[in-house]
């Protein structure tokens, strides 16, 4: 330990200060609806070598732990007082940017000269250009469709705005205002936490800062490793699935297969992600650049460090016991290009790997899963004023959070995007021609349980004028259920409807992109969170033979187990690990969807994939065999 208790607190709460006054800045300066009520958008610090060492809790994204912000960081170096470099680049930045909307931005802090650490920040535009207003749709196929890919580029440069960069987002997207403003607060918000890094360097020293940098990761580090240390060595594996696309004679899409082996061994815990789907042709996939400890691969086991220690120095230290097997071109690793823009229902999906391996690893605090994924509809209409179109972002709708030790799950909240928040209604209304007729809870959609699964929700929405557009992303557990843990019952499904009641209803699926006309309605009710435990059961006690059986005890619902007895995990391994190991890159996922509708079909409308019908289908594409 280099420095002091005394002062290593005290820096931790300045350098926490410094994070939150960014985040309360951009908040206060931003233009879209999106930043400004919502909050997605984020900030920390980070050091010279990309670990961030301070990131808020109280107000913006949550997630900051664990990005791989070096990549990005060298790629301007060397750097001058009041540079700015603004990237949105999957291929350019090392799994630090994972989807295009999110433009993130970083500005090296200089003291006496030399630089000290960067302090970083992303929003979520609400449109970046692209196919669809908002940019972002389940059905993208290239990342070009996806909007405006900027490269690392110098946003403002000694100090001085790049107002060609600034002119080429704006000439870009349909909400230039928006992002402009959205950009500006960006760069205030760096700006101070210049202002404030020099005030305790000044208060304490640069050596102090950076002594208290260090060992505020190092802290972070062992308290991590005396958690993971708690769990009892072995592999806890765990498999979970973004769903596919039904049509009326079978599948179109297949499902998107998450596969993880969590391996604890003394303080170290590995995730293996080998046996996950190849890279989708949908823009599902997950850039992670290969970090073991990646902000989206790690966050959930970040939200368990912090729930057991709310003490625990809250930095990049969390993740530094964790690696990680991430096999090149699957879909938590895609080839360079690949479209990513609901990238968060694979981020989403791992989250409740995650939750299912410490559910084995340690059942006496098990908790079941929660909605499964967090609903946002991108709305545009015509300004009649001015006629351009114009862009807003609805409610996040996520949904019942799972049973959990002790509690019931939360309604309408989980713990996936559970920092975003709540657009008041009368701002939406004003905002875009829409009329919200219902928000509230979905009751009774919770899995019962000792401790029942919170509910999930309900918005129904009326369109005042013709040609809305909502693009909505991010629905998910429509038909596979949030499962229950220990006797506990799984959630309802969600689902989206079209006028609900009417003669033209018509069930939505997953939506993606839908113009309304005048007096259309969408409705929405999100899935509630499964329930914990047996409704009959005493309560769980650690050590109990109810806590040992608890391990196989998952209730996933009638619409997994049915699929799993029709796809046997044997089969859908063999697969995955055939076309990853066979098949050149650029073709890996459209093979692996041809070779799975295949074998699909093959199996008949009541039978099984088994391995004999598997292996006809590879032999006759030439595959098979070994896989390399």
């Amino acid at each position: 330990m280099r420095s002091s208790p005394v002062v290593l607190e005290i820096l931790a709460h300045r350098f926490s200060a410094i994070v939150e006054e960014m985040a309360e800045n951009i908040r206060r300066t931003s233009f879209s609806v999106f930043v400004k009520q919502t909050a997605d958008f984020g900030t920390c610090l980070v050091t010279p070598d990309g670990e961030v060492f301070a990131a808020p809790r109280r107000i913006s994204g949550n997630l900051m732990i664990g990005i791989p912000a070096r990549a990005a960081l060298e790629s301007l170096a060397p750097y001058q007082p009041g540079d700015v470099g603004l990237s949105n680049d999957p291929d350019r930045t090392g799994g630090l940017v994972t989807h295009l909307p999110d433009l993130w931005t970083w500005a090296p802090l200089h003291v006496d000269g030399e630089v000290v650490a960067y302090a970083v920040s992303f929003v979520h535009s609400s449109d970046i250009g692209g196919t669809v207003p908002g940019s972002i749709d389940w059905g993208h196929t290239d990342l070009h469709q996806e909007g405006l890919l900027i490269p690392p580029v110098r946003l403002v440069e000694g100090g001085r705005r790049n107002q060609a960069v600034f002119d080429l987002v704006a000439r870009n997207t349909r909400v230039p205002e928006q992002n402009l403003g959205d950009l500006d607060a960006q760069v205030a918000g760096l700006r101070t936490a210049q202002r404030r890094l020099d005030e305790v360097a000044g208060s304490f020293g640069v050596a102090a800062v950076r002594d208290a940098i260090a060992d505020l990761l190092d802290t972070a580090e062992q308290r991590a490793g005396d958690m993971i240390e708690e769990l009892a060595d072995g592999t806890y594996a765990f498999t979970d699935y973004v769903e596919g696309v039904e049509g009326e004679r079978g599948t179109v899409v297949p499902p998107t297969r998450l596969n993880l082996e969590l391996t604890v061994s003394g303080r170290g815990a590995h995730l293996s992600f080998e046996g996950t789907s190849p890279q989708v042709l949908e823009a599902v996939n997950l850039h992670t650049g290969g970090e073991p400890g990646h902000y989206m691969l790690a966050f959930a086991l970040v939200n368990w460090f912090y729930s057991r220690d709310k003490g625990v120095p809250y930095n990049s230290g969390l993740v530094r016991p964790l690696t990680a097997a991430l096999p090149p071109g699957s879909v938590v690793n895609p080839w360079p290009g690949a479209p990513c823009g609901v990238r968060a229902a694979v981020f989403f999906r791992i989250m409740d790997c995650v939750v299912g391996c410490l559910a084995q690893a340690r059942p006496e605090a098990a908790s079941a899963t929660g909605a499964g994924g967090v609903a946002i509809a991108a709305i545009s209409h015509v300004d009649e004023a001015t006629g351009r179109r114009r862009v807003s972002v609805g409610q996040p709708l996520t949904g019942g959070s799972g049973g959990r030790p002790g509690q019931p799950g939360l309604h309408g909240t989980s713990y996936m995007g559970g920092w975003l928040r709540n657009v008041p209604n009368e701002v939406l209304e004003a905002d875009v021609p829409v009329l919200v007729e219902e928000y509230r809870y979905r009751r009774a959609s919770g899995g019962a349980g000792r401790f029942p699964g919170g509910d999930g929700l309900v918005v129904q929405m009326r369109s005042l004028r013709d040609d809305v557009t909502f693009a909505v992303r991010g629905l998910e557990r429509l038909v596979h259920q949030p499962w229950g843990v220990g006797g506990g019952q799984p959630g309802a499904r969600g689902r989206a409807v079209l006028n609900p009641g009417a003669e033209d209803e018509r069930d939505l699926g997953r939506v993606g992109t839908i113009t309304l006309r005048r007096g259309d309605v969408l409705r929405v009710e999100t899935p509630g969170g499964g329930g914990l435990g047996s409704v009959d059961a005493d309560p769980v006690e650690s050590g109990s033979a109810a806590v040992q059986a608890l391990r196989a005890q998952f209730a996933f619902g009638e619409a997994r187990e049915a699929y799993e007895a029709r796809w046997p995990q044997e089969s859908q391994r063999r697969l995955v690990d055939v076309v990853l190991g066979q098949v050149a890159p650029a073709s890996q996922p459209a093979t692996y969807r041809a070779l799975y509708l295949e074998a699909d079909r093959r199996a008949g409308a009541s039978g099984s994939v088994t391995a004999q019908v598997l292996d006809d289908v590879l032999a006759e594409a030439g595959l098979g065999g070994g896989v390399a």
